[in-house]
């Protein structure tokens, strides 16, 4: 029956790591986190769940080329997809 126990702990401390690994976590404190779930989980994942919900995610604003219809991120001066210059421009030009 223990050892039932310690194979649920240790994929919820699995889980949260690789949950936190994604939200944007660097490695030692995902590290942390399932650490903290494994040996601790009626404390530490409660709160790890409160944690991951108060984060906020940025939102990827992504823009179209308007040679090869992509889309990309950020303003780079050359279309990542097809390499047609798509930063710099105005719009008398076109």
């Amino acid at each position: 029956m223990r050892f039932i126990g310690l194979l649920i702990a240790a994929a919820v401390a699995v889980w949260v790591y690789a949950d936190a690994k994604k939200k944007g976590y660097r490695t030692l404190p995902a590290i942390g986190w399932m650490m903290g779930v494994f040996l601790l989980m009626i404390v530490v994942l409660p709160i790890y769940l409160i944690m991951r919900t108060k984060q906020t995610r940025q939102v990827e604003i992504l823009t179209p080329c308007k040679y090869c219809g992509k889309y990309y991120e950020d303003t780079p001066l050359y279309c990542p997809n097809c390499g047609h210059k798509v930063g710099g421009y105005s719009l008398k030009e076109e």
